[in-house]
């Protein structure tokens, strides 16, 4: 009996070994690599001089055998950032069997537009003066302004201090009627024209309806905004 049970086992054995065929490696340091590629050539010009570091890496895969591929996504979100994810696609013969993210700790530095001076929220961005500063535009929240023209009609939504890097999100376009703005009411009863001043209680733009204090009344009246500072009644 234990004759005919190990002349079964080795009749099985090379079937066995035939239905599991060999997996094949995929390095940590090829998808490190691959991801780093992409990373620098994403970085294009500011390459030579930003500052990269590999902070997190993917263990080694194990796949069929086939003909192996790593296909890297661009980073996804705003760019540049401080930490940056590359998503690495890992194919055998043309399909996707695994993926794998490498991450990696990135500075930046350019030369940016910062304030002179210290600046009030509000302030009109004509009345604002910049000069260039070095920064690291990866560590920055938001878009750097790269022309004082881009801000034109806008306003500070929030005080800056002197020396930091002027980003759009610092910036609000200024409405054609703001609260507290002494606005040019027009009123039309049939064929009559009439003008009067006012103030404006809400704020928008053309085309927009806010409420307005007219001088003299006591009770506030809707108005749509025609122009810049320029109302008219509604009935």
């Amino acid at each position: 009996m234990q004759r005919i049970l190990l002349a079964m086992l080795l009749s099985i054995a090379p079937l066995s070994l035939l239905a599991s065929p060999a997996l094949q490696r995929v390095t940590s340091a090829r998808m490190v690599e691959a991801a780093r590629a992409e990373l620098d050539a994403r970085l294009g010009d500011s390459r030579a001089t930003a500052q990269v570091s590999l902070v997190g890496m993917p263990e080694d895969v194990m796949v069929l055998p086939g003909t192996l591929t790593l296909h890297v996504r661009q980073p996804a979100g705003r760019w540049p950032r401080s930490r940056v994810s590359v998503p690495v696609d890992i194919s055998v013969n043309g399909e996707v069997v695994r993926s794998a993210t490498v991450w990696f700790a990135l500075s930046v530095h350019h030369d940016v537009l910062s304030y002179v001076a210290d600046a009030q929220i509000g302030a009109a961005a004509s009345a604002l003066k910049f000069v260039p500063h070095d920064a690291d535009i990866a560590a920055l929240q938001g878009d750097v302004i790269t022309d004082p023209h881009d801000v034109d009609g806008m306003r500070l939504r929030h005080s800056v201090v002197a020396g930091s890097p002027a980003v759009r999100e610092d910036f609000e376009h200024i409405p054609d009627v703001d609260r507290r703005d002494r606005v040019q009411v027009m009123v039309a009863y049939g064929s009559i024209q009439m003008q009067a001043k006012g103030t404006a209680i809400g704020q928008g733009n053309t085309g927009d309806t806010v409420s307005v204090l007219v001088d003299g009344a006591e009770a506030p009246v809707r108005a749509r905004i025609t122009d810049k500072g320029v109302v008219k009644v509604v009935d």
